[in-house]
């Protein structure tokens, strides 16, 4: 039963199994990804070095641009990237034996690159086809042979593709912990949110903005986690199962983001109930059961749902029983829950709607 004898209206603060801790910012922040840069920039060098490639600059712009967040969207950045170069290096070696130094073989060389890269739909890539294409007859007017300059310039840019992939793949970040962690935040923060929907249900006029400022907080979460669960999608590309981990996670996220909006609904209604009647305490006492489940759903343990079903039947029924108002405030506190009792109804069975494996094992 619902216990509201030691929670008052006047915490404006409270913010159950969470602490607040304010630490210094670094003046300097260096994330992971800035190392991983770091390093694959330097690994692409010295491995140009080393194998005496004349221009290593290729190797390093290649690996500062392919080190992404995840190891799949590295990969594709990868290809992408030794593909602009590939295709510059057949447009610069095609044109130059063409034209030669001709300004108007720099011209064309350019068009093609941009009408090609347009057609691939690589808009972000246009300016590196096009520099290595221009590069590449430049380099005619020296001593390299275009075609070899041009398959120097594909294995610089490879070796830079190659040193980005090592460590993107070796210091890949947990997305997966951390989408857990943020289903476990949101699922805290929707059961406190019931909290005080259930306190404004017991002790009408509650101050509203504790919850206001968890809504905005939770909803903060959400979208993080949303975020995160793409990320994990990348990741998981390559399992053949259709259903991942990651599925999951972003399926539960958005019927959070919706149960969310649903609450807010709640809290609105309970927040126009001018005075607490009988019928409180046990649509309360319902809704501490649907905000239990969700928990006992999340964490993959099992739920009476035939039971609840019963209940909330019997609760149906039992407002088409109740005795007529005595007042006007009684007339609309009873209206109001009543409209609460089908909003916790249908927050109830998109609860069900969560995927069914223990998202949180």
């Amino acid at each position: 039963m619902y216990n509201v004898s030691t929670v008052r209206c006047g915490i404006n603060n409270f913010k159950r199994g969470f602490i607040s801790v304010k630490l210094p910012v670094s003046r300097f922040p260096v994330g992971g990804r800035v190392l991983k840069t770091a390093l694959a920039v330097t690994l692409a060098i010295f491995i140009a070095q080393q194998l005496g490639l004349e221009r290593i600059n290729l190797a390093a712009i290649v690996a500062l641009i392919t080190v992404q967040k995840t190891f799949y969207h590295s990969l594709l950045q990868s290809m992408a990237k030794i593909g602009s170069v590939l295709i510059g290096g057949v447009l610069g070696t095609s044109f130059s034996y063409i034209f030669g130094l001709s300004p108007l073989g720099y011209g064309l060389v350019t068009i093609a690159a941009i009408y090609i890269c347009l057609q691939l739909k690589w808009q972000e890539h246009i300016v590196l086809t096009a520099i290595t294409a221009i590069t590449v007859i430049f380099s005619s007017n020296g001593d390299s042979v275009p075609l070899l300059f041009s398959l120097q310039q594909i294995f610089t840019a490879l070796i830079g593709a190659l040193s980005a992939l090592l460590f993107n793949y070796l210091f890949t970040p947990n997305h997966k912990q951390e989408a857990t962690g943020k289903l476990l935040q949101a699922e805290e923060g929707l059961r406190r949110a019931i909290d005080f929907i259930m306190l404004e249900m017991l002790e009408p006029g509650c101050s509203e903005k504790p919850f206001k400022e968890e809504v905005e907080n939770l909803d903060q979460i959400i979208e993080e986690g949303l975020g995160l669960s793409k990320l994990l999608q990348g990741e998981q590309r390559f399992i053949i199962n259709r259903d991942t981990d990651s599925d999951r996670y972003y399926k539960t996220f958005l019927i959070f983001k919706s149960q969310l909006s649903r609450l807010e609904e709640m809290h609105n209604l309970a927040r126009r109930i001018p005075v607490r009647v009988p019928q409180s305490a046990p649509l309360v006492q319902m809704f501490r059961i649907v905000q239990r489940m969700q928990f006992r759903a999340l964490s993959g343990k099992r739920n009476h749902h035939e039971l609840v079903d019963r209940l909330l039947d019997k609760m149906e029924d039992s407002f088409s029983k109740t005795e007529p108002p005595q007042s006007s405030q009684e007339f609309i506190s009873q209206a109001s829950l009543f409209h609460l009792f089908r909003e916790i109804k249908r927050y109830y069975r998109r609860m069900q709607e969560a995927p069914a494996e223990a998202v949180l094992k």
